[in-house]
């Protein structure tokens, strides 16, 4: 999901296998991945080409969004470890050392309620990678609320809470570390409205406000929200 700390996990792989890091986010242009050669006829390499030819971990973050075309060709890259780049580099063999790691918010299936802008990836795509699920962590949640575990509750009973009714609420270590911080600056119930509700209307927080069993005083501001809105 979103927030859950892919880009920082994929790095410390990286870190892990001793592999320098490159990066590149949601790939809209093919050229983008794959470099260019410029009106002076000098290639311009990516993080892609530079992770390729000299070894490291490559992250394609957001990869349920980017174009397909840029699959098919990451998709050859990986199966044939070899790669044609744009002239004058041409044909080039896989570094030993190259990795891939490609990150989304979706399974690959295509848009759902929560991530509208989302490509569905085609099998073959899908069958390059092994898929692991990246949820929230207790400990890191615990971790941004400075340690306020009756917070941290609070975040994960009001998201289930969301997600049970088919609400679209994100409610990720962001919004936990912005409850926080804005705690010390503004009520519980403004910092509640601003980090967490976000414009949602009466009737939904009504709703998450009822799926949450546990009482605390996050729950007993979002009652407070809920009587005034």
């Amino acid at each position: 999901p979103a927030g859950s700390g892919k880009n920082v996990l994929c790095k410390q792989v990286a870190q892990a296998l001793g592999l320098k890091f490159y990066f590149t986010n949601a790939v809209t242009q093919e050229y983008k991945l794959t470099g260019f050669t410029d009106a002076m006829g000098n290639y311009q390499p990516t993080q892609f080409y530079k992770a390729f030819t000299e070894g490291g971990l490559f992250m394609l973050d957001e990869m349920d969004a980017s174009i397909p075309e840029v699959l098919v060709i990451l998709n050859a890259a990986i199966a044939n470890r070899y790669f044609d780049f744009p002239a004058p580099i041409g044909y080039v063999e896989a570094h030993p050392d190259f990795r891939v790691i490609a990150a989304g918010n979706t399974t690959g299936h295509g848009a759902d309620f929560e991530y509208v802008g989302r490509n569905q990836l085609d099998g073959a795509s899908l069958n390059r990678f092994a898929v692991i699920k990246v949820d929230y962590s207790e400990a890191i949640e615990n971790s941004v609320a400075n340690g306020d575990k009756e917070l941290a509750r609070f975040c994960r009973d009001f998201r289930k809470s969301a997600a049970k009714n088919g609400l679209n609420v994100i409610v990720s270590y962001r919004e936990i570390g912005r409850i926080a911080k804005m705690m010390n600056l503004l009520t519980l119930e403004e910092t509640l409205e601003t980090a967490l509700i976000k414009g949602l209307e009466k009737d939904d927080v009504n709703v998450i406000y009822n799926g949450i069993s546990r009482n605390s005083k996050y729950k007993d501001a979002l009652k407070r929200i809920v009587e005034v809105m």
